[in-house]
């Protein structure tokens, strides 16, 4: 089965973003002596995520694409988001999020705030069973953490309003 126009674009425009970003970090890949991977370690990790992502985004384009086939040749009717009802504020939420996150990030800070954010978006997604939204949640948390605060050493924002600051400040020094 053939990849679409737009299918082609996407993965294009976040292939493009992530080589003219990589390009870009060489301006300021500079050693850091208290910091093995550089300055730009962790710029650069966040640039890998951002190509698995696209890729990632392309499989399951195609794969849904190829199911939705099956359907049809099996006689079933080939399912469309556009037709189900709420399909509007869906699209609403997933623009939205990412923006209440990041206007929230800086008071309430990432090791609070962060969860909440992958939760909301797995059910804004379509995903209804709360234990697998709170798992998978939980799972890609710690992955973060694990990744950014242990492995790469990014100081992640940790808020200013007091209970989540306090939140934040015992969980790094829990990490520690």
């Amino acid at each position: 089965m053939r990849i679409t126009r737009g299918e082609l674009f996407e993965v294009g425009f976040w292939l493009a973003f992530a080589v003219a970003a990589f390009a870009l970090s060489f301006k300021f890949d500079q050693e850091i002596e208290i910091y093995k991977f550089g300055a730009t370690g962790w710029p650069r990790v966040v640039i890998l995520l951002v190509v698995l992502g696209a890729l990632g985004q392309l499989f399951n384009d195609v794969k849904a694409r190829l199911a939705a086939s099956e359907r049809e040749k099996d006689g079933r009717s080939p399912a469309r988001a556009e037709a189900e009802p709420g399909y509007g504020l869906r699209i609403a939420g997933i623009l939205i999020t990412p923006f209440l996150f990041a206007f929230l990030l800086e008071n309430v800070g990432f090791y609070t705030l962060a969860p909440f954010f992958v939760a909301a978006f797995l059910y804004i997604g379509g995903e209804r069973r709360w234990r697998r939204i709170v798992a998978i949640s939980l799972l890609i948390y710690a992955l973060m953490i694990l990744l950014f605060a242990k492995l790469l050493f990014v100081g992640l924002p940790v808020g200013n309003w007091h209970p989540f600051y306090d939140f934040s400040h015992w969980l790094l020094v829990l990490l520690k």
